[in-house]
């Protein structure tokens, strides 16, 4: 894998990834207005200690390394939250097991102890994370956590990565339609210390996610009945780019993670994303210029930067995305929330207003979720 990745937006792309899709866009799912769903608590955690990048690089070993600290000074991030020790990342995966599943429990009660649920009113608990530890799940853990009703509805969603937050919206949404008195739990939580290693000076491609992967954790409480406050997800849509399944894939084989990213990405997002965007927002009657808020996934200088020219954006329309970058880097399945939290806490969202939740994530996949406040 290239170091631009994430970095360098300028590079050529291949002409077949290059190529927008004329698929129909069939994937799409607007909200019934009988159930009407509704972001009525969004949460984030603030997990182990902040870490800055020259604290980074000694942790993975890389301090002196001319490559290495030339990518991390480019990675757009300044500073992440990771429990990651010294003598943890010498350690296998697999002897992480135990402390990278109560390092997310951790994180999900942190969340959604701010959240201040009501047991009895949650009918279905989603949880999400980039690879499985096996079971019980996240969802399981968090039901017993929160004495939950035996017949709470549980869901665990692993591989979909820096995608997430629309496909969790969207299932939480389509259980509301089910249930509507009830409410809906999403837990989106990423634990990058249980996968990232020390490195050595030759493996680049540890060295790229080594300089953007960070903890977190976001809780979302989602609400249909009467009363029930917050942004309303008005409609939702997945694209899967074809012939995308080898640009990015992350694995764990062994007592290795091994972390594949094409130096394409940017460009295919360059490609795609503008036109993905604008029959979404067709399909609503709108134009971008609709748009009072853009939450774009942040999963590095080089896809903002993409998003940013494809869209016809200024750094100023996705400051949200760019702080939450430089202050806790790519957390992966949680980021985008964070994003939400970020827009409205310091952007102050008017009622009427609307906003765009972009996502893009292994696949290649490009999400996308319509909010009004």
């Amino acid at each position: 894998m290239s170091e631009s990745l994430y970095f360098d937006a300028m590079h050529p792309a291949a002409e077949a990834a290059s190529e927008p899709s004329n698929f129909p866009e069939a994937n799409f799912s607007p909200m019934p207005r009988s159930v009407q769903p509704r972001i009525g608590g969004l949460a984030v955690a603030r997990p182990g200690r902040v870490m800055s990048q020259d604290e980074a690089l000694a942790l993975f070993g890389l301090e002196g390394d001319a490559f290495a600290e030339s990518l991390f000074a480019r990675s757009g991030v300044r500073s992440r939250r990771l429990a990651l020790t010294p003598e943890m990342s010498k350690t296998t995966l697999q002897q992480r097991t135990e402390h990278t599943e109560e390092q997310l429990l951790t994180m999900a009660s942190e969340a959604v102890d701010q959240l201040k649920i009501d047991p009895s009113r949650i009918g279905t608990v989603i949880s999400s994370t980039l690879w499985s530890l096996g079971g019980p799940s996240l969802a399981h853990r968090l039901v017993e956590r929160y004495g939950l009703r035996p017949d709470t509805d549980k869901y665990h969603i692993v591989g979909v990565g820096c995608v997430s937050s629309v496909p969790l919206l969207r299932l939480a949404a389509q259980a509301l339609a089910a249930d509507p008195l009830r409410q809906v739990l999403v837990v989106a939580a990423e634990c990058s210390s249980g996968l990232l290693t020390a490195v050595r000076a030759d493996e680049r491609t540890k060295i790229v996610g080594s300089a953007l992967f960070a903890d977190g954790c976001a809780a979302v409480l989602l609400s249909a009945g009467p009363g029930a406050g917050g942004p309303a997800v008005l409609a939702t849509r997945v694209h899967q780019v074809p012939g995308s399944l080898d640009k990015v894939h992350i694995k764990v084989v062994g007592d290795e993670s091994s972390m594949f990213m094409t130096r394409e990405l940017p460009s295919i997002v360059d490609a795609h994303l503008g036109g993905v965007t604008d029959s979404f927002l067709a399909q609503q009657g709108l134009r971008p210029a609709a748009i009072r808020h853009w939450l774009v996934h942040p999963g590095g200088p080089g896809i903002l930067e993409a998003a940013q020219r494809s869209l016809g954006l200024t750094r100023e329309q996705l400051s949200a995305s760019w702080d939450v970058l430089a202050q806790h880097g790519n957390m992966g399945t949680a980021t985008s929330l964070y994003v939400l939290d970020r827009t409205q806490q310091q952007h102050t969202p008017r009622p009427g207003d609307l906003g765009l939740m972009i996502t893009v994530g292994p696949g290649i996949t490009i999400g996308h979720m319509l909010l009004r406040w």
